[in-house]
């Protein structure tokens, strides 16, 4: 079997009246929303597994990544 590495970049921003959605320019179809960041995490696997399935692929996810992207600008003293 010939085995890939995908890289699937998530976006993941708090929704105005609560929860948090997530979803990716990467994978087709995948947008989430959830009341809180621990039911998003607990489902995110599921739904990439299966989308990345109906797109005829196995797939088991072998590392996680968390990265910030802070905007910044000088303190005016």
């Amino acid at each position: 079997m010939n085995q890939q590495l995908r890289i699937v970049t998530i976006r993941i921003a708090n929704v105005e009246g609560g929860g948090v959605r997530a979803w990716s320019d990467d994978l087709a179809g995948l947008s989430l929303t959830c009341p809180n960041y621990e039911a998003l995490f607990a489902e995110l696997t599921i739904k990439i597994a299966s989308l990345l399935e109906q797109q005829g692929f196995h797939s088991k996810i072998v590392r996680e990544i968390h990265q910030f992207v802070v905007e910044v600008s000088p303190i005016q003293g």
